[in-house]
């Protein structure tokens, strides 16, 4: 077999890398406005997960479809977290400034608050970009999906936590996080999600495997 042919492991994983840099510079592009980082994180997703169920290539048209489909609501649910993100750290820098009995208190219930605010966070954009529904909807099942699966939860952390401590202890993999960065880390987190919500949407492994055959003949 040519180990450079289209199948072979070798072309195959280059295609990846390929990709995943593509990704993480049209993410980088359409996040410059900043207002619109909600829109790119969303297709970055989309593109993620129909790369890892389907190994589907069509990485720039589908990035466009996704952004385009999902722009208002991705971008109101952006600025709400910003505005959300805001809040909660100002009150946390309230707290730590006037001490005592009141900023323990303010300290306390922000970190409370914090907790369900990180877990819908980290669930909101791939659920935007897998499931149809209303803003509220999709906020709301971001955070119950977080609890439901904590394990999977657990996992997400650690791959950030991971990104974040080799960043900060590691100077080559800055390099790395400039090339690549957003296209490594959806991807990876993204094989997480799709493994969640194939829990929700149990007809989906068949239809990948159905989809694969057919894009194999």
């Amino acid at each position: 077999m040519n180990l450079f042919s289209f199948n072979s492991g070798i072309s195959r994983f280059l295609y990846l890398v390929a990709d995943i840099v593509l990704l993480h510079v049209l993410w980088v592009v359409f996040s410059l406005p900043v207002v619109t980082i909600g829109a790119s994180t969303t297709a970055l997703y989309y593109c993620c997960m129909k790369r890892i169920r389907r190994d589907e290539g069509y990485i720039t048209r589908n990035f466009f479809k996704a952004f385009k489909s999902n722009f208002k609501q991705s971008t109101l649910i952006w600025l709400l977290i910003l505005l959300v993100g805001a809040i909660l750290f100002m009150d946390l820098h309230i707290g730590m400034a006037v001490g005592g009995t009141v900023g323990r208190f303010m300290l306390i219930s922000c970190s409370v608050l914090l907790i369900p605010f990180f877990c819908t966070v980290l669930y909101i954009f791939p659920v935007q970009a897998k499931f149809e529904n209303r803003i509220i909807d999709n906020l709301k099942n971001a955070f119950l999906i977080s609890l439901s699966n904590f394990l999977f939860t657990l996992l997400l952390i650690f791959i950030i936590a991971t990104f974040v401590l080799l960043t900060l202890t590691f100077p080559p993999f800055i390099g790395l996080m400039l090339i690549a960065g957003a296209g490594i880390y959806a991807y990876l987190s993204s094989g997480v999600y799709v493994t969640v919500f194939r829990k929700y949407l149990p007809e989906e492994l068949e239809e990948d495997a159905k989809a694969s055959r057919i894009g194999q003949e």
